[in-house]
């Protein structure tokens, strides 16, 4: 029997040498992604684009995940769609496991040369066939590359249709007559339960007379066999006759008619008005149908009139309530008919056998057999139309081409099984196509396939077997785009759905090197996805959403021994959630990931810093080599000097960003094999230590991309294994936790190391007092329970532990402890320091330190940016605030980047983050999750409150006048902003035991006496305490820190923060009875003197800048220079790559409201930005009084507040 993980974690860990605790740093895109109005075909015939099939499952659904960039549901009803298994080159239904929704970005247009056509962004893959079934990406696609599409699709139509039927027409205003005898069993039964126990559309008055003549509304009968239950089929076959009301009160009757019990007839009868109808009549091109027409109508339980007109056709009346019927049925428009005919959704869920008849009517009026074209053709004025049969058509076998004049042809293959499942009933047509079909030998834009160097007919080629479901269409056109928001779909083990008619490829729920470490853990030599498919099984996934699916687990085998590496991937772009900042805290290393194309880009900077600022150790993974291969067509020689250029960057920014004692230690080597190279993607890595060991060379790298996908694979997995590459240098590079704890608790944990606390931290000492930070909290969308994952630093958890929460100050008790096989959560009795798990049963906030008893706290997760976009938020419906205050409490324990202040007096409550994105998405939580409707007020941008000099010396004094405190303000450094910026200065109350921040502050040129009084730092502000000789200092400084704070926080002008301000207390005098000194007394005092400093330093108010890349087509440059001009901006720079663009900017957030609408507007869709770095600045001096009055009005502010 195979070993638990759980076991297998209680063995290693018994030693944490053999422990790695890492993560993935990268500027990775999830880029595989369609347009919103893709068209895809579900299980049951339904048409549904990507948008609507991600609205059906977000609004009943669960997130499953959620970030500034996607956010993803798993649906909670089974939708199917269509999927190619690669295998056995069959067409299967399955099931959607998650639904993506995506922030968009460039895209590609394809088109095949049968007209299909679909958007979709660069990475996204097709299924191409090139001698077998290959995965391309949209960006490496070539003109006449053929994509396999679907030939014939199994789909499972509606079997109870006299239910459906009902169904519809009750949404409409038809009445029916039942037949006599059960007309009195209905009304029987309806006065015996009770007329006013049954909930009617009509008054009981109308409703009860119509009962006594066997009448009634449509809805309202329905409603009664519903509570009656007497069965939808039942009902229908004792309709005697339905008609059609064109008002309720004061409408008029239609003539009636029977309901249809042939309903192919009735299908073809619908085709035939679809072809050659104009409201209730019948325009008679052809006697013959003219005569089946009347035969229909006939059974239907009424007569037609045929009229004829001079120099006219000939018209044949039918009747408004069967034009009523073909409305609500049939879609069959009212109006224009010819240019919004459509197929309804009725049709696309109906069964085939009548959807049949439905085209062969439709075929019999407008559909032609052509020489010239040597097809059948049919045209029409309506685009929808033609757009809709090319995908309709598909479930008969027929792949049709569509022409430039809307014409759909249907020929060689698809025509002989247009011949055997739809045909036509016009003996002159039928004639025509039998004898169309004698000819048939294949057509050569689907019935054809690319076999070596050849083109062959598929009857004619060793695939033969796969020509019944499936075409292998050319492409014929490759357009660039542009989509503001892109969708995707998770399909287990196939990994691929058809849209538009086309096999594409899906997503993973994970990057690819996330994905390539399920494979490490399951072994699953071949495909990557397959590993991650392996975990998954559908009975787990509930429990999955209980736990940071982020986390994985894994055991590999190193030098003869076992490791267990927890791995936490982190979004690659710039992670406004700040999951990138609480990932770093829990581990010891990072992979950092970089193009071998692009390069480092500017988000891998700020990934870096965050990791440099946390202690964490970088080694560089060099992705995407295969485009240095396939696109670029570089040389090994080329390749290894691309190599060095990138290491060399790369260990520039290491001795830039990193501590001193870091900035050679930490640079990567790749001849000691802290860098590999490879393609996530196509699942192979190599370093130098690993060629050497399995003797490859560079140019075995260019010999791979010669092989076929079969051999590949196969080469890749013996030579150059990435889930064997990557963890080797892992485990090689980066530290164990005793090790890492060492340097890291020192930079983390501001307590006094000496401690025995401290010494347990330092050891990493699974014997020692608890403590565990928790870094990223996910909420049971069932249960409502906090899942907090994190990292143990000392002793060891246990179920049912009592801890202590330092932060909120409470005593709580541990549930259930967990750890990660591969990403399932496995229950653990008790695991040691130095690992990387997850607890139940606590309910903190991310950053929270848990300990048996209270302890000083790590020092608090700090997030690279500030939130600079505020919005009000509010339920429509007060009874609703409960929910909204409940929910926002949780966004904010799950994402502490996201600042909520909560006013439940009167429902109003703030949200600030990172950009409105962000806020949109905590938006569509608040409703998806919880049902609750908000509205939200404009977007608010968050502004700073400064100083520009020093103060002179003002006086706060207590309301009983008995204590004195004498202040000074003036600007503060800005390198010792900036050191507390990027957190070599801890923010906090300094304690006189703790020599760092003193040491630090003299680094940067403090004389020493003033750097020991420093004694808070908040917020980008200090308090200094000048004071020499009082006696009573140390018993008020708390409550001066207090007010100092209270200050800063809310500033002189609008009552905005205070940044970037040193404040001295130079003096006091102070009453020598405590009671006279207390918080009542001293805190006053301080805001009194303080702002008064404040007010003498001339205030000012700083807005929030962003400095943004964009990147644009060349041509475009002087619409981006005027763009960032009239945003008040700044250009820093402006560089042309090719034909591309990449310009920095600096630009005010409050400008940048609507910023992507409008660059996307300048460049024609083209250009993209995102944001490198921010900061605050003055807001011009002519600006200064317009902003402190609007944010001052905004506020309700006052004069004197």
């Amino acid at each position: 029997m195979a070993e638990r993980m759980a076991d297998k974690v209680a063995r290693i860990t018994k030693d944490p040498r053999y422990i790695r605790n890492i993560c993935t740093s990268a500027h990775i895109h999830h880029g595989k992604c369609i347009s919103g109005n893709t068209r895809l075909i579900v299980s049951n015939g339904s048409i549904k684009t990507a948008e609507e099939i991600f609205t059906e499952v977000a609004s009943s659904g669960n997130i499953f995940d959620q970030t500034e960039e996607h956010i993803i549901f798993t649906p909670k009803k089974n939708i199917a769609l269509f999927s190619l298994n690669k295998e056995s080159g069959k067409l299967e239904q399955k099931n959607i496991q998650y639904v993506w929704k995506l922030k968009g970005g460039n895209t590609i247009k394809t088109s095949l040369r049968n007209g299909f056509e679909i958007e979709t962004t660069p990475e996204h893959k097709y299924i191409v066939y090139r001698d077998g079934f290959e995965e391309i990406p949209a960006n490496e696609l070539i003109l006449g590359d053929r994509v396999v599409c679907a030939r014939k699709l199994q789909v499972n139509g509606k079997k109870k249709l006299k239910e459906d039927i009902l169904r519809r027409l009750s949404q409409d205003n038809f009445y029916v007559k039942l037949s006599p005898s059960f007309a009195e069993t209905m009304k029987e039964k309806i006065l015996s339960y009770g007329i006013k126990n049954i909930k009617l559309s009509l008054k009981s008055k109308s409703f009860y007379h119509g009962a006594w003549q066997g009448r009634y509304f449509l809805a309202d009968i329905l409603e009664c066999g519903k509570v009656l239950k007497v069965k939808e089929e039942l009902l229908y076959d004792n309709i005697e006759a339905i008609y059609y009301r064109t008002g309720k009160q004061r409408g008029q009757n239609a003539s009636p008619m029977k309901l249809p019990q042939d309903f192919k007839e009735f299908f073809y009868l619908a085709g035939l008005f679809v072809g050659d109808g104009s409201g209730k009549k019948f325009i008679v091109g052809k006697e013959s149908l003219a005569k089946r027409v009347e035969e229909i109508c006939n059974r239907l339980g009424f007569e037609t009139k045929i009229r004829s007109y001079s120099g006219k056709t000939p018209e044949q009346h039918t009747n408004f309530t069967l034009e009523m019927i073909f409305h609500v049925l049939f879609a069959y428009p009212l109006r224009k008919k010819s240019h919004n005919v459509k197929i309804s959704e009725f049709v696309w869920q109906s069964d085939n056998q009548y959807i049949a008849k439905l085209l062969q009517g439709y075929f019999d009026t407008d559909g032609c057999v052509e020489k010239s074209r040597r097809g059948i053709t049919i045209s029409s004025a309506s685009t929808q139309m033609i757009n809709d049969l090319h995908l309709l058509l598909l479930r008969f076998g027929c792949i049709a081409i569509k022409e430039k004049d809307n014409t759909l042809t249907v020929s060689g293959n698809s025509a002989l099984n247009f011949m055997k499942e739809i045909g036509f009933e016009h003996e002159e047509k039928l004639l025509k196509l039998h004898s169309l079909a004698a000819k048939v030998k294949g057509n050569i834009v689907c019935d054809k396939v690319q076999v070596g160097n050849q083109v062959m007919l598929l009857k004619n080629a060793t695939i033969k077997n796969l020509a019944a479901e499936l075409a292998f269409i050319e492409i014929t056109k490759l357009e660039s785009g542009y989509e503001e928001v892109v969708y995707d779909f998770t399909i287990p083990k196939n990994h691929n759905f058809i849209a538009e008619g086309m096999v594409i490829h899906n997503t993973a729920f994970t990057d690819n090197l996330l994905a390539a470490s399920g494979h490490m853990a399951s072994k699953n030599a071949g495909d990557l996805e397959e590993g991650m498919a392996t975990w998954q099984h559908l009975d787990e996934q509930e429990r999955l959403m209980t736990v940071d699916a982020a986390n994985v687990s894994m055991v590999h085998e190193f030098n003869g021994h076992e490791f267990l590496i927890n791995l936490i991937d982190t979004p690659g772009h710039v992670d406004f959630g700040g999951n990138v900042t609480r990932a770093m805290r829990a581990i010891d290393g990072t992979v950092v990931l970089i193009c071998a194309v692009e390069g480092i880009m500017p988000q891998t900077e700020t990934v870096v810093k965050q990791a440099l600022r946390e202690r964490v150790k970088p080694v560089l993974f060099i992705n995407k080599v295969d485009r240095l291969v396939k696109e670029l067509k570089l040389s090994p020689e080329k390749i290894q000097e691309r190599f060095i250029k990138l290491i060399g960057e790369f260990n520039q920014l290491v001795e830039d960003i990193a501590e001193p004692e870091f900035k050679e230690a930490w640079k990567v080597s790749i001849k000691e094999g802290s860098v590999a190279f490879g393609s996530a993607r196509e699942n192979w890595a190599l370093s130098f230590p690993y060629m050497q060991k399995k003797n490859v060379s560079f140019k075995d790298i260019l010999t791979i991309y010669e092989m076929d996908e079969e051999k590949r694979k196969a080469w890749v997995w013996d030579n150059a294994s990435l889930h064997e590459v990557i963890l080797d240098m892992c485990i090689k590079h980066h530290p164990d936790p005793i090790f890492a704890q060492k340097y890291r608790i020192p930079r983390i944990w501001k307590g006094e190391l000496d401690s025995s606390f401290g010494q347990d931290l330092i050891t990493c000492n699974p014997d020692g007092k608890l403590a565990f930070v928790i870094t990223r909290i996910v909420v049971d969308p069932k249960s409502g329970k906090d899942i907090s994952a994190g990292r143990l630093f000392s002793g060891t958890l246990r179920p049912g532990t009592q801890v202590y929460l330092n932060n909120a100050k409470e005593t709580q008790r541990i549930q259930n402890l967990y750890i990660y096989n591969g990403i399932k959560p496995e229950l653990l009795e008790s695991i040691p320091a130095g690992n990387v798990c997850a607890i139940s049963g606590i309910i903190g906030y991310a950053g929270e330190t848990i300990t048996l008893e209270p302890e000083q706290p790590f020092e608090a997760l700090k997030h690279i940016f500030e939130p600079v976009i505020t919005k009000a938020i509010e339920v429509k419906h007060m009874a609703d605030l409960p929910k909204l205050v409940e929910v926002l409490r949780k966004v904010s324990r799950e994402d502490p980047s996201i600042q909520i202040e909560i006013n439940e007096e009167t429902g109003e409550n703030l949200m600030s983050g990172m950009g409105e994105l962000h806020l949109e998405i905590i938006e569509n939580r608040i409703v998806s999750e919880k049902g609750v409707q908000v509205k939200t007020s404009a977007p608010i941008v968050v502004y700073r409150e400064s100083i520009l000099k020093k103060s002179g010396e003002f006086e706060g004094k207590s309301p009983n006048k008995h204590n004195k405190l004498y202040f000074v303000v003036e600007p503060l450094d800005d390198e010792i902003y900036a050191a507390i910026k990027s957190g070599e200065i801890s923010e906090g109350r300094v304690r006189k035991k703790d020599t760092a921040v003193a040491a630090k502050l003299i680094s940067l040129g403090v004389d020493t006496k003033e750097a020991k009084s420093y004694v808070d730092v908040f917020k980008g502000n200090v308090l200094i305490d000048n004071t020499r000789g009082i006696v009573y200092i140390n018993e008020i400084m708390g409550l001066v820190m207090d007010g100092f704070e209270d200050v800063m926080k809310k500033g002189h002008l609008a009552a905005e923060p205070g940044v970037k301000m040193k404040v001295r207390l130079m003096d006091c005098s102070l009453h020598e009875d405590a009671i006279h000194r207390g918080p009542s007394q001293m805190l006053p005092a301080v805001r009194e003197g303080m702002r008064a400093a404040i007010a003498d330093a001339k205030p000012v108010i700083l807005e929030p800048l962003q400095v943004m890349q964009i990147d644009a087509p060349v041509e475009y440059m002087g619409e981006v220079s005027k763009l960032v001009q009239n945003k008040r901006g700044q250009l820093l720079s402006m560089d042309q790559e090719g034909v591309s663009l990449v310009v920095k900017a600096i630009l005010p957030v409050a400008e940048m409201i609507g910023w992507a609408s409008d660059l996307r507007s300048g460049t024609a869709g083209r250009g993209s930005s995102f944001i490198i770095d921010q900061k605050f600045d003055k807001v011009p001096e002519s600006l200064q009084p317009k902003v402190i009055a609007q944010i001052r009005q905004r506020k309700g502010l006052s004069e004197g507040q």
